[in-house]
């Protein structure tokens, strides 16, 4: 993720990046709600940076993170046919790019849900939030002036593991995962062309069930 525009939008990345870092808390993102790679007694161990840079850097055809949408969906009391879509990663691609400056990776898995585009962003950083490497994609999605922007991302910074997140549009949600090891791994999860039909409490739900099957 470069210097390259968000689609429609007017802030390059960097400098959306930059604003944010200027105006917000730059302690580490890493955290003492970290379960220090213990992981669940009962399951698999969540993911780690390591994973999101090896999943960015061959993605394949289908999301290589194990999100079952369809069965948060159902869970969530969400209803719509899921089709699978695009998958994306990418790696730092410059030294001055955010995800070089935060040494981190990004998994983007498009689907639909119903009539709605949906697309589930996991991206893991080595150094500071992970978050904020997605503000200018959640500016976007969202369609939120830049003060929101800033807001949202003081509330981001100060949230604890598994808070889920909603941007003032509804239709945009962040929300730290657990991580194994050092580092800060968010989901991002979008849906909607600014807006959705979904209720800000069936959206969180969705979105918390995800954040639970975040796993490599």
């Amino acid at each position: 993720m470069g210097e390259r525009r968000i689609p429609g939008g007017g802030w390059t990345v960097a400098v959306v990046v930059a604003a944010v870092l200027a105006s917000c808390s730059q302690r580490g993102g890493g955290g003492s709600e970290s379960d220090g790679g213990k992981g669940d007694r009962h399951g698999p161990a969540p993911l780690s940076v390591a994973a999101v840079e090896r999943m960015a850097d061959g993605p394949g055809a289908s999301c290589p993170v194990r999100y079952d949408l369809a069965d948060a969906a159902r869970s969530a009391g969400v209803d719509g046919a899921v089709k699978e879509g695009s998958v994306e990663g990418e790696l730092p691609d410059g030294a001055d790019s955010p995800l070089a400056q935060s040494k981190g990776a990004l998994v983007d898995c498009g689907y639909r849900l119903g009539e709605e585009r949906l697309r589930l962003f996991t991206v893991g950083v080595r150094k500071g939030h992970a978050v904020n490497v997605l503000l200018p994609q959640i500016q976007h999605d969202a369609e939120i002036p830049m003060d929101d922007l800033l807001a949202y991302a003081r509330r981001a910074q100060r949230a604890r593991r598994g808070e889920v997140l909603l941007t003032s549009s509804g239709n945009v949600a962040a929300v730290r995962l657990p991580v194994t090891g050092k580092g800060d791994i968010a989901l991002v999860v979008s849906i909607g062309e600014h807006l959705t039909r979904l209720s800000r409490e069936r959206f969180t739900d969705l979105t918390t069930r995800l954040a639970d099957q975040a796993r490599g």
